[in-house]
């Protein structure tokens, strides 16, 4: 059998507005067949479909169902044999931990397939070392009720502890203070996804500016783990870690 025959792929939450744009991916490319879909409002015929994890076949799963379900369908596939691929922030400590443990299948954890929000935060780490303030400002949309974002707590517990925030005027959703970092969330329909990194010492500011204008762009950050996926072991978490060892920083 060859390498293409092997690499069969089932989408978890492959009916929603991610699942959809990376099944239309996948089969586009050359080194993997989608085969199977996982998602209660998939109605179609044209893959197998899943009414749970417990029992699948398929060598590689894309996980992108909702925050609500994501550690749920995680711990069935912690049974399985297939490697897995993650695509959510809403992946808890605990899940994390269990996954950690795997060490025969490769384990891929995205939270955010951002290229741009990778970069950010890649920036972010270099400049926390010579600045002693920061606040993170991040902005979505309105059916998004959760705050902060995930993105934005995986920031703020990644910078030094030392750095702390400054004030900022505005009428936020809510504000949060996470490892001594303040985060503001804005919700609103004018919004898809957006996050600003604001730099602060004595003599100057720096500020890093992210928006997602269409979802399409997060099949940027899909394409870098899809490429780097025959060459990755084990676990590995962040697509910020897989760009660095890409450009060797």
């Amino acid at each position: 059998m060859n390498e293409i025959a092997q690499n069969t792929v089932l989408i978890s939450g492959g009916a929603g507005s991610m699942g959809l744009l990376v099944s239309d991916y996948i089969n586009s490319r050359d080194d993997f067949t989608l085969t199977a879909i996982h998602d209660p409002n998939y109605k179609g015929q044209e893959y197998k479909s899943y009414e749970d994890l417990t029992n699948i076949e398929e060598d590689v799963v894309l996980e992108f169902s909702p925050a609500s379900v994501i550690n749920e369908n995680i711990d069935s596939l912690l049974n399985s044999d297939a490697d897995l691929i993650i695509g959510s922030s809403g992946v808890s400590s605990e899940m994390l931990s269990k996954l950690k443990t795997i060490t025969d299948r490769k384990v891929i954890v995205i939270p955010n397939f951002s290229i741009g929000a990778a970069y950010q935060k890649l920036f972010s780490l270099a400049l926390s070392d010579n600045f002693n303030s920061v606040n993170i400002t991040e902005k979505h949309h309105g059916k998004k009720q959760d705050a902060p974002s995930g993105t934005a707590i995986d920031l703020a517990n990644s910078l030094p502890p030392e750095i702390n925030s400054h004030e900022q005027d505005g009428d936020f959703y809510q504000i949060n203070n996470m490892n001594n970092k303040n985060i503001y969330s804005l919700r609103d329909d004018k919004f898809l996804a957006e996050q600003e990194v604001d730099f602060l010492n004595e003599y100057e500011s720096f500020n890093l500016d992210h928006k997602v204008n269409d979802r399409k762009a997060y099949l940027y950050g899909v394409k870098v783990v899809l490429d780097l996926y025959h060459d990755l072991e084990g676990f590995n978490l962040g697509l910020e870690n897989l760009i660095a060892k890409k450009i060797n920083i």
